[in-house]
């Protein structure tokens, strides 16, 4: 049995951090070290959310930017994990820019390295796929349906979570994860792929 790793803010107890809200409030305060472990145990994972619902590296980074400025600026005080908290923040910043007036849709980014900076615990979607050709595909879903796969495939999250962070019923998480598990498989299989 693997022994579990102890939490990303466990190395600031000597500064007399003990929880991650502790760490939170020291990098509100101005703590240095603590806004660099806040950054460095949150933005992987942030950015591959961004990466996947936006398509290039560039928005990706800015979402991911302006995420920590609001949740430095949030109220948060624990009510759930921080990490949950810092992906609904991602998840609804990437929505609102995929909405606004005048974005050019960028179906992907050349310049991208094709490797997801983020672990994908499912690995279903990219089975036989290059992951060109599977975010190709997810960048013609809807931008719900792609938040919702992404999370569900890519952050573990379930389908409580899913409809947490969209705000909506779990049974409408439900569905909207079903619909966009069966768009994929139409998009790839289009694409030519079984």
């Amino acid at each position: 049995m693997r022994a579990e790793a102890a939490p990303w803010w466990a190395k600031l107890t000597a500064l007399g951090k003990t929880t991650e809200l502790d760490v939170l409030e020291a990098a509100r305060g101005g703590d240095p070290r603590a806004a660099r472990q806040l950054v460095a145990a949150l933005s992987e994972a942030a950015h591959g959310l961004a990466w996947r619902m936006l398509g290039n590296t560039a928005d990706a980074q800015d979402v991911v930017q302006e995420g920590f400025i609001k949740l430095l600026n949030s109220r948060f005080r624990g009510e759930s994990k921080l990490a949950t908290y810092f992906h609904t923040l991602i998840a609804r910043l990437c929505l609102d820019r995929l909405r606004s007036p005048g974005r050019v849709h960028e179906v992907w980014d050349e310049d991208h390295v094709t490797e997801d900076p983020s672990p994908n615990p499912e690995q279903t979607l990219a089975l036989h796929q290059s992951a060109d050709q599977v975010q190709q595909a997810l960048m013609q879903l809807p931008p719900r349906q792609r938040l919702a796969l992404n999370l569900w495939a890519h952050h573990d999250a379930s389908v409580a979570d899913i409809a947490h962070t969209l705000d909506i019923p779990s049974n409408a998480a439900h569905q909207l994860l079903h619909r966009a598990k069966i768009n994929l498989k139409h998009h790839l299989k289009a694409m030519g792929h079984d």
